[in-house]
């Protein structure tokens, strides 16, 4: 059986670091960074049991699994707010949240780690390779990634309790139309993405 990428890059750094993201598409809130450290072949192979797309996996099972990484090993998160994607846009936000994570992680010898994200285009200050569609082939992205959702599903579901009215808790801030339908009835508030479609339409032609 082919070794996951990993547990190879095992063979020559001493930890590897799998990150991901949750929350780039959607109107309001946060983007989230995930990651999930793993350093022995051990680690990799439990690991290998956990990770997974989180997309993949209902709400129940994304929270099981949660809670088995967060057991089981070094996890970290970070996010950027709305304010700063309209600011600087959704990529670079990303990415920004991405460094600030890594600086949190990497100690002295930044040589001793190896970094897989989930995506393209990616730049870092370390030893890197981006994976396009990485939480599905690989299961530390994977772990990343419900880390990153997890925890951002849980922020939206706090914004629901103070903006009832939007619906956060149902579709975490994307576009569905009840979301769109609100933000006609209600207007917008500090969480929505203001140079996001079809919030910047809807500005533009004075709608809101």
């Amino acid at each position: 059986m082919k070794e996951n990428i990993e547990i190879t890059l095992l063979n020559k750094y001493k930890k590897i670091i799998g990150i991901d993201e949750a929350g780039r598409g959607p109107l309001a809130g946060p983007v989230f960074v995930g990651a999930v450290v793993i350093e022995s072949k051990k680690e990799g192979e439990l690991l290998a049991k956990i990770g997974k797309d989180s997309k993949s996996l209902s709400p129940k099972q994304r929270e099981r699994r949660y809670f088995q990484i967060t057991r089981n090993f070094k996890y970290y998160s970070n996010f950027s707010t709305s304010q700063l994607i309209d600011e600087i846009n959704i990529f670079k936000a990303t990415e920004l949240a991405m460094i600030k994570l890594l600086e949190k992680i990497v100690e002295e010898n930044a040589n001793d780690y190896y970094v897989i994200i989930d995506g393209k285009f990616f730049k870092l200050d370390y030893n890197y390779d981006c994976i396009v569609k990485g939480d599905q082939t690989s299961p530390l992205i994977g772990a990343a990634s419900i880390v990153a959702k997890y925890e951002r599903d849980i922020y939206m579901n706090q914004l629901h309790e103070l903006y009832p009215n939007y619906g956060f808790i149902t579709h975490k801030g994307y576009p569905t139309r009840k979301h769109i339908e609100s933000i006609k009835k209600y207007g917008i508030i500090s969480e929505h993405r203001k140079t996001f479609n079809p919030i910047k339409r809807f500005i533009e032609e004075g709608i809101l």
